[in-house]
């Protein structure tokens, strides 16, 4: 039953919301939030001199490499093909090949913004921009919305391990 809904949603959003515009901008927000892109956010970040802004950056860097291996560990045991590999007539804008289960965008972009609302305190904006390329991943066919939602669930409880760690440590380096 819940494969069943996780289908129906996952062709709400890759055909019922196609549209030359979407199909232009999708692979964008996507792109957003690649490891590439959170990457160079971390790179300079920092490059800054406040120490906050260093600190987010270390975190960034260290939740991409947990969030890779996590998920790329995951979906080597779970083995989920990607919904254009199963199901007829999907709306593909990116041919992935590895697994689905769970989604290393939606992990990545989640534990950013995780972490860049602690520092910024702009939950709104990142959570957005976060939901944004989880949304992007089902609409260009590589994902189901269950491979989203355990990404969102994942890079956030990672972004906050981060944060909690720096907070209970003896050495807090941000107050």
């Amino acid at each position: 039953m819940l494969n069943n809904l996780d289908v129906k949603i996952f062709y709400l959003i890759n055909k019922s919301c196609a549209n030359p515009v979407f199909d232009i901008l999708m692979p964008w927000a996507s792109n957003m939030g690649s490891g590439a892109s959170i990457f160079i956010v971390a790179v300079i970040l920092l490059l800054f001199k406040k120490k906050e802004c260093r600190i987010a950056g270390i975190f960034l860097l260290a939740g991409l490499t947990v969030s890779y291996y996590l998920t790329d560990s995951l979906k080597d045991i779970i083995a989920r093909p990607r919904p254009f590999m199963v199901l007829p007539d999907v709306n593909v804008l990116e041919n992935a090949k590895n697994f689905s289960f769970p989604s290393t965008h939606a992990t990545q972009s989640f534990m950013a913004a995780t972490v860049l609302s602690r520092f910024f305190r702009r939950y709104v904006l990142f959570f957005g921009l976060a939901a944004i390329v989880a949304f992007s991943r089902v609409y260009m066919g590589v994902h189901y919305v269950s491979d989203v939602a355990a990404g969102a669930f994942l890079g956030t409880s990672i972004g906050y391990i981060f944060i909690l760690t720096n907070t209970w440590s003896s050495v807090n380096i941000v107050k």
